[in-house]
């Protein structure tokens, strides 16, 4: 029977049945709001489910749902029990599931059809950078506005990546079995990119309206995940761009080294191809150490009606056997105010910005081409002096280990005349001279000119080697292997570091800007290369693949010694399970306190680079750890499990 009142909520009607409980739709009368409540009885529960196990992971979806808050994640309001039954109280989603619009091809246009995924993709990595799996992606956890934006639901069996007791042990098999990742099923250890996996095939039933492994039974279902490649949707759909059979082939490679690194990197090439610009991201990773995450109101949808997770489609196996026995548009950004009215201009103002548009047109005439400049042209200054203000980008806003572009003036080629496509080219090293050094304008003039007059000469910086163009990941394989490498001149490791391979990564960059990267080393001259991140370049990643030659360096030659492969890697956040706990964290020569500190709090390491960690303890011998920090990674966090030794 359907109860009239649970706890304050107010039952309007069912909404669905799961394996687990009712999903009522329901009115909290205090604040007059309808909602969706998830209940679940526990000496209801079937099957492999215990009531003890039932209740933790009802309270487990309401802690992970809890932390996430995202345009594209259904929100959770209250949580509570009423006369044993405990409920969810959360946003009502009234436009039905994505596997219901599915099952009627007409309901959705090819083009909305892809544009869900890719807002799907963004919750996604959201949630990951907050060190939540979902676990369970599928078209039925995937909910739709009346305007038909996503609603990414039921984390119920999502894994926090730390703090959680594990509820499932390794082997057992949980999520829906027609979109589980290769490692999921044989019960390993999963990362994100396991959520890219089941997107990859939520994508491809999308694109092609049927599942990529379509097997009648578990066992073979089991067998076309693990070794068998689903046929390219070219051939099932003409009209598909063929940029999609790049895409599904890395959110479905067998190997999980070869999906995409994040989720937000799929979001970003589904865009493209639909021609719609990449939707910012509405925070940063939460960590204990990067202060308050910002999450502007304004992306969010309004919450009119707050989500059942009703799953008819496949539903959600959760056992206890071993698998080997059956082995249009984009969401919008916050529409602008419309502007207020001002008041008069003051004569003196517009007299002032007369004289400073003056200026800077004699500026420009002065330094027009065809003088002495264009025949020695100046040398590019270096990125920190001409960074102007307004290209700062909110840390808070980007994801761990980013590096915040900085432009930077190339000396050799301007930016317009660059190809789309990445440009490898060589250009002789010229002599500085004083006629490379731009000559300062008097401080005094007959006629004022508003133009700031720098009180030094900026350090210049020695041409481009070699200038790249591509949209996001660079590729570092430059022999000697040990040399250092220099981003925007930071240290940031060792080319090994950089090359994607036995422990290493790549750079990746988001936002679009320029960057030097110099690479040094005892005995060879330094390799400057200029990376152009655009968004309308031709290739998503580039390698860089040179010799350096021998010679005498010009720049800072970095730290001396020679390092082996990085010992851990993470998106930035660490945690350290240290013997004995109470040895000292240091990190890049700042101590973060004792390791017991860190056992179940994050300690973010740092940006882009790799980082060392000394542990150290009285009576004990120092351990220094190179911890690599990207979002290439797809670990969201390290965890340092090391045992120092007593000192003899």
């Amino acid at each position: 029977m359907t109860p009239d009142r649970i706890g304050r909520y107010e039952i309007l009607r069912v909404l669905g049945r799961g394996a687990m409980g009712v999903v009522y739709l329901a009115r909290d009368p205090q604040i007059e709001r309808e909602l969706a409540l998830k209940t679940i009885r526990f000496d209801q529960a079937e099957g492999s489910f215990n009531p003890e196990e039932a209740k933790a992971r009802f309270l487990k979806e309401a802690k992970i749902s809890g932390r996430l808050q995202h345009p594209h994640i259904v929100t959770i309001f209250d949580v509570g029990e009423d006369g044993g039954m405990l409920f969810l109280a959360m946003e009502y989603v009234p436009g039905g599931s994505f596997s219901q619009r599915l099952a009627d091809p007409q309901s959705l246009t090819l083009h909305d059809r892809i544009r869900i995924v890719a807002e799907v993709a963004e919750a996604l990595g959201h949630a990951h950078e907050r060190g939540v799996l979902h676990r369970d992606v599928k078209p039925a956890n995937i909910l739709l506005s009346p305007s038909l934006s996503a609603k990414v639901t039921d984390f119920g069996i999502g894994k926090l990546l730390v703090g959680d007791s594990e509820l499932t042990s390794t082997g057992q098999m949980v999520g829906s079995p027609a979109y589980m990742s290769p490692e999921q099923i044989k019960g390993e250890k999963l990362d994100t990119r396991s959520d890219i996996f089941s997107l990859g095939v939520v994508l491809y039933q999308a694109i092609a309206l049927r599942k990529p492994f379509p097997a009648d039974t578990l066992t073979t279902l089991v067998y076309q995940i693990l070794h068998e490649e689903p046929p390219d949707p070219s051939t099932l759909r003409a009209d598909l761009p063929s940029e999609f059979g790049v895409i599904l082939r890395r959110c479905l490679a067998k190997k999980r080294e070869d999906r995409y690194a994040t989720a937000t990197e799929l979001a970003s090439d589904l865009r493209s191809v639909l021609g719609e610009p990449v939707v910012t991201r509405t925070a940063g990773v939460d960590g204990s150490r990067m202060g308050p995450v910002r999450t502007p109101s304004a992306e969010a949808e309004p919450v009119t009606q707050p989500t059942p997770a009703v799953d008819t489609e496949s539903p959600t196996i959760t056992t206890g056997r071993r698998m080997g026995g059956a082995v249009k548009e984009a969401e919008k950004s916050a529409a602008a105010a419309p502007p207020k009215k001002k008041a008069g201009v003051p004569l003196g103002a517009l007299l002032a910005v007369g004289v400073l548009v003056l200026g800077a047109a004699a500026f420009l005439l002065i330094r027009r081409p065809g003088t002495r400049e264009a025949a020695n042209p100046p040398e590019a200054p270096t990125p920190e002096a001409t960074a102007p203000a307004a290209t700062a980008v909110p840390t808070a806003e980007l994801p761990v280990g980013l590096a915040v572009p900085t432009p930077l003036t190339l000396a050799e080629t301007p930016v317009a005349e660059l190809s789309p496509t990445h440009v490898a080219r060589k250009t002789p090293k010229p002599k500085l001279t004083t006629s490379s050094v731009p000559t300062p304008l008097p401080t005094k003039a007959k006629t004022p000119v508003a133009v700031a007059v720098p009180t030094k000469v900026p350090t210049p910086v020695s041409r481009a080697d070699y200038t790249y163009t591509v949209r996001r990941l660079v590729k570092v394989n430059v022999s000697p292997a040990q040399a250092r490498v220099f981003l925007d001149g930071k240290y940031i490791g060792i080319s090994d570091d950089w090359d994607g391979a036995g422990g290493g990564a790549l750079l990746a960059f988001y936002t679009e800007g320029n960057h030097r990267l110099r690479m040094a080393y005892p005995g060879y001259r330094d390799m400057n290369v200029d990376v152009l991140i655009r968004s309308n370049a031709a290739e998503d990643k580039v390698s860089i693949e040179h010799e350096m030659e021998k010679g005498t360096g010009e720049g800072p030659p970095g730290p001396a010694g020679t390092f082996r492969r990085p010992h851990y890697r993470t998106v930035g956040a660490a945690l350290f399970k240290v013997e004995p706990p109470e040895a000292v964290v240091t990190v890049d020569g700042v101590e973060m306190g004792p390791a017991s500190k860190w056992v179940t709090d994050e300690l973010f390491i740092g940006a882009l680079a790799v980082h060392d960690v000394v542990l150290s303890a009285p009576g004990y011998e120092p351990m220094t750890l190179r911890v690599l920090v990207a979002p290439t990674t797809g670990e969201i966090r390290a965890v340092i499990k090391e045992k120092l030794k007593k000192l003899k």
